[in-house]
């Protein structure tokens, strides 16, 4: 299905509309003069909250006139970097968590995520349009941090300790919450890594 819908957005984009560009120009524009390559590794891992949970009664009546200058307003509806590094998971855990070329994109995708942020804060805390994308993308860093940690003890064969399951699983319970109107899609994943380190055996 995601096949297909590939094909056909890229097909409607050819056709004239401006779904995937325009993401990009917003970003960019939310980047101001600088590079957005940092700004779109944070995008692709996240979507807008859901089931009209974007707006709530604390915030006073909706703003209908608001521009749509935000990150909630520039992703997009559903993430596909999530759901590849998803089956990723799914097929590394397939394997008795042994499949090595599983294991090296996995940790490709979780050492960019880690270092993401480091390189993006200035960027994040220079912008007005971007400051409340701060804490997502610290989220992303400690997330992606954990997700490391527990290929370690997988690869090593070693249950991880209490404390470090503890720490991490509260660390994952964090990011699951909405920050900015954004969920971070690929928590999940990193805690069933996290989860699997729990059980390892020698």
């Amino acid at each position: 299905m995601y096949a297909r819908t590939r094909a056909v957005s890229l097909e409607l984009e050819y056709l004239g509309l401006t779904h995937n560009s325009a993401r990009d120009q917003m970003l960019q524009r939310m980047a101001g003069t600088g590079d957005d390559s940092d700004l779109q590794v944070l995008a692709d891992v996240v979507e807008p909250v859901k089931d009209y949970n974007r707006w709530d009664d604390s915030k006073g009546p909706i703003d209908f006139h608001a521009p749509l200058t935000r990150m909630i307003d520039a992703v997009y509806p559903e993430s596909d970097t999530a759901r590849q590094f998803s089956s990723l998971v799914q097929q590394f855990a397939q394997s008795g968590y042994k499949d090595q070329a599983a294991e090296a994109q996995i940790r490709n995708w979780l050492i960019l995520w880690r270092n993401n942020d480091a390189k993006l804060q200035p960027l994040l805390k220079q912008s007005a349009l971007l400051q409340d994308s701060v804490p997502i993308s610290q989220n992303l860093a400690m997330v992606a941090a954990a997700g490391l940690q527990a290929l370690d003890y997988l690869d090593r064969g070693q249950v991880e300790p209490e404390l470090w399951k503890t720490q991490q699983l509260a660390v994952i319970e964090k990011a699951k919450k909405p920050e900015a109107g954004l969920l971070l899609m690929v928590v999940a994943p990193v805690q069933q890594l996290a989860e699997a380190a729990a059980t390892a055996h020698q």
